[in-house]
Parts: C-alpha cells; sequence; structure tokens
C-alpha cells in the first residue's frame, strides 16, 4: 500500500506534542510497515528538512517530497480554493495521513486519515489569543473530521469530545493511545551528568517540583504558581519550583504572577529544554505537578512516572482517564487544594514510594510500536486492505 503522510508542521521547527508524535510514530510505522510505501509531504519556503527526518528518507520504503511553496500562499489556496490536493502533490496515494489537522484537500476517492490531539480550541476558547482563534476557524476542524475516512484520537476522552461536539459516530473514531520515548527507557542516572544539567539551565543545587510542557492558559500555570506560594507559607521546605518549557501564547501572566511572588528567587524558567536533558531532568525533580485544564494524552505525567517521580495531575479530561489511578489528582480549579496536595506527598514518604513503584510499572505499557501498530491498522482499513 502506498501512504502519504502529511509532516508540513515539521517545518514550525519547534517540539510540542505534534512534533513529538510525529517523530516517534513514523519510525515505527516505516518498520511495522515494510511491505508497504510511505511517502511524506514537506513544505517550507526557508527551513530545510530536520536531520531526523532525512535519516528517514534512506529507508527503503521511504521517500521524501519536498516543496518551497510559501506557507501563507498554500494554506491560502487550500482554504479558498480547496487546492491543491496533497495526495496529487506526492504522484498519488492508496491513502493519506495527517498525523494533525491543518489545512488540507485530497482528491475525491483518496482516503483520508486525521489525528485530532484535542478540541481545547473548542472547549477553552477564552484560552486562545485571536490569531489562535482564527486560525482554528480557517481550518474548520469540524469540517475535516466529517469528510475524513477515519478519525484517531489519542484518548477515549478526546474521542468523546469528536462524537459530541462534531457528531461524528463513534464508529469512525478509534482512540489510540500514545508511546513513551526510547530516550526514558534507556536512561542511566549519572550525577556528574546532572550536575551539568543544573547548571545549564540554572536550577539550584536542592530539591525543586517541576512542571515540564507550553507556557499558555490552558496548562493552568498560573494556579501552580499560587498554589507555591500558599505552600511555601507553612512550610519549612527548601525547595525551588522549576518551569520549563517554551513561551506558547498569553503567558504574560505566568511571569507577572512569578515576579510578584514574594518566593520569586525561589522559581526557575529554564525555557525548552533539549530533548537529550529531559530525563535528568525528569530524575532530579523531588515532584512532578501538571494541573493542566485540559490534555488530548498529556506526554509530561507519562514521561515523570517513567523517570521514577511522583507525580500530581488535574482530575480533567485525558488525565483522569490515564493518569488517575497512577497520580494524586486535584481540581484545576483550586489552588488551596493542590498547595496542600503539595505538602501531603512531600510529607509522606510512602505516599512517594507508593506513586514512584506503580508509576513506573505503569508507563512500560505505554510504547509507540503498539501505537503504530494500531494506526497501521486504521490506515490500511481506510485504504480497503
Amino acid at each position: 500500500m502506498r501512504i502519504g503522510v502529511d509532516i508540513r508542521s515539521l517545518s514550525a521547527g519547534g517540539h510540542s506534542g505534534v512534533e513529538e508524535y510525529i517523530f516517534n510514530l513514523l519510525p515505527n510505522l516505516f518498520r511495522l510497515g515494510r511491505e508497504d510505501q510511505f511517502v511524506l509531504l514537506y513544505n517550507s519556503y526557508s527551513r530545510a528538512l530536520p536531520e531526523k527526518v532525512k535519516k528517514w528518507e534512506k529507508l527503503p520504503n521511504v521517500s521524501i517530497k519536498g516543496f518551497k511553496i510559501p506557507s501563507k500562499l498554500l494554506n491560502g489556496l487550500l482554504w479558498q480554493f480547496n487546492f491543491p490536493y496533497l495526495d496529487k502533490l506526492i504522484g498519488g496515494v492508496d491513502v493519506f495521513f495527517s498525523p494533525n489537522i491543518t489545512f488540507t484537500a485530497v482528491s475525491v476517492g483518496t482516503p483520508h486519515v486525521i489525528t485530532i490531539h484535542d478540541l481545547s480550541f473548542e472547549l477553552f476558547p477564552h484560552f486562545f489569543n485571536y490569531y489562535r482563534r482564527l486560525w482554528h476557524f480557517l481550518v474548520n476542524p469540524r469540517r475535516q473530521a466529517k469528510k475524513a475516512t477515519k478519525v484517531i484520537t489519542v484518548s477515549k476522552s478526546t474521542m468523546s469530545d469528536v462524537n459530541e461536539l462534531y457528531r461524528i459516530k463513534k464508529s469512525k473514531i478509534r482512540p489510540i493511545y500514545l508511546g513513551l520515548s526510547s530516550i526514558f527507557q534507556n536512561y542511566t542516572k549519572n550525577e556528574k551528568k546532572e550536575e551539568k544539567i543544573r547548571k545549564k539551565y540554572k536550577i539550584p543545587a536542592k530539591p525543586f517540583i517541576l512542571y515540564l510542557g507550553t507556557l499558555e492558559p490552558r496548562k493552568n500555570i498560573a494556579s501552580l504558581l499560587l498554589a507555591f506560594n500558599e505552600w511555601k507559607k507553612s512550610s519549612k521546605e527548601n525547595y525551588t519550583l522549576v518551569i520549563a518549557g517554551t513561551k506558547g501564547w498569553s503567558f504574560q501572566e505566568i511571569f507577572q504572577l512569578s515576579e510578584e511572588s514574594p518566593y520569586k528567587k525561589d522559581i526557575v524558567f529554564t525555557g525548552e529544554l533539549q530533548e537529550k536533558d529531559r530525563p535528568a531532568i525528569y530524575k532530579m525533580a523531588s515532584l512532578f505537578v501538571f494541573p493542566s485544564f485540559l490534555e488530548g494524552f498529556g506526554f509530561p505525567p507519562l514521561e515523570a512516572l517513567s523517570s521514577g517521580v511522583p507525580v500530581i495531575c488535574s482530575a480533567s479530561t485525558s488525565l483522569l482517564e490515564i493518569f488517575g489511578d497512577h497520580s494524586i489528582l486535584v481540581n484545576p480549579h483550586d489552588a488551596g487544594e493542590l498547595a496542600w496536595t503539595i505538602g501531603r506527598v512531600l510529607g509522606d514518604q510512602a505516599i512517594q514510594a507508593s506513586l514512584i513503584k506503580e508509576g513506573e510499572k505503569y508507563a512500560k505499557k505505554f510504547t509507540w510500536e503498539k501505537t503504530a501498530r494500531e494506526t497501521l491498522e486504521v490506515l490500511r482499513e481506510a485504504g480497503g486492505e
């Protein structure tokens, strides 16, 4: 079977959940689908192919069709004229796979499979700035989901959202959990290396509470900062709060709250972490806190569990579904409850030991090979095999 895959999102040069999904899923798809031919569509006017992607082209069942059409021009054509057909651009395929929702058009009769990671833009539009809301309006995910042959979601929670909000039959939707990157499975603790990483990201040599993710309103970092302030008032423990991740949008409140905090000297923003440094950062943390209002899946809590770190996360959406039995859950709207829970976990070694033991065991169940196998089943079903 000839499978087209849209990897245009990699041209942004970031490393969000979507990029993590593509970088981990595709190599496993290539390996499991040795008898299939994968044709990757890449487009960027100025950004070269990522080095990881160049290596894929050396595989016998992978080819890359690269274009240098300005993205705004291509997106404008796709939006206004439903042209050009992306499957035709790459020479025709038996099925076309979009790992995330973006401006897309495929020819009539070509099966199309799309992955929807979450519907936060529908459920929490106030968390997005004007340009983000406009982008989603123009892309029109609802129409794309209705036109698609099959829809993959990364959790049952997102499947329910797609079913209820877009009126898509559940028989057309396949929830497929994501996997754990091999960099966490193969990490060996190294104190000298960890010391260098502390200095690199200016993390003080003392215990710390960690958050990792994009800095945006949906992630609820404001509540984490308020909870940290409240906990520090009554605690004699000398902990740092480390907030790691890139700036998303509408992040100004986060830095304002940090600056106004009486404990601002104990709050560290690392910026983006290099992929190779993430396992060590998790391993050094005493506690991982992820108070997000909504997640399609939630890579960071899974990564923290695999690293032997106790996790506190929101009792909401996919986080409740996937991590409910393996983390301490809190109401994301209650900073006071989060503050109390931080103190409870850090003050009870028995709770920590239980969370660490069960968390490491649970995280091993999430593999990209399993994700790829189930994804390939959907692609073949959509393509008529």
